[in-house]
């Protein structure tokens, strides 16, 4: 819901499932079970298109030098929302973001900043940042299917009652009832289609 990545993935990564690392300074913290919860929400849709799972169930990653370089990254990133674009320069990832096994890297961060989520990487590795500080369970876990849908290959749209939102008015489409996702539209799956085929959409 802030920066937009307009980069595609590589060759490399078209058709392959992606590895997801969840970063979190408490292993309590609830939205680890949602980050579980959106990849199976999209390996689900992505299923019913006749295509295969985009995503393997994603793992908790405990980096030996903490968290701090990856919060001290997000934070960079968050500051310059609006600014960036994914087919230019950003700031220098941390050389521990590099040494964590997955394609997907994401944090749950401790600030409350701007959800995005970044290609770190020409190979299609993307770092993801979860805001702290919501207590709509409903709202969280749809941020964090909305990033994901990013890194799937999918673009804001100008329709606020949907997933890939943007601007998005969550007040009345999601209420602190049952969990659930906001839908997708026939122009995400579409994108989705044309983005895991390896197409351009």
């Amino acid at each position: 819901m802030g920066i937009v990545p307009l980069a595609a993935a590589s060759d490399s990564t078209v058709g392959e499932p992606r590895r997801i690392a969840v970063l979190a300074v408490e292993p309590e913290d609830e939205r680890i079970a949602m980050v579980g919860e959106a990849v199976s929400f999209w390996n689900e849709a992505v299923s019913s298109l006749g295509l295969g799972a985009p995503f393997v169930e994603p793992e908790l990653a405990a980096p030996p030098e903490g968290s701090r370089p990856f919060e001290n990254y997000a934070h960079q990133l968050s500051q310059l929302a609006g600014r960036l674009h994914s087919s230019g320069p950003g700031p220098e990832p941390p050389e521990e973001l590099f040494a964590v096994e997955a394609e997907v890297v994401v944090l749950l961060s401790t600030q409350n900043l701007m959800p995005f989520a970044w290609p770190y990487r020409e190979d299609g590795r993307y770092f993801v940042a979860i805001p702290a500080g919501d207590e709509r369970e409903n709202v969280v876990r749809n941020v964090i299917a909305h990033e994901l849908g990013h890194v799937l290959g999918l673009k804001h749209l100008r329709e606020p009652g949907v997933l890939m939102c943007q601007p998005c008015d969550t007040s009345t489409a999601l209420s602190q009832g049952e969990p659930r996702f906001l839908p997708l539209t026939e122009v995400d799956r579409a994108r989705l289609r044309n983005f895991l085929e390896g197409t351009q959409p």
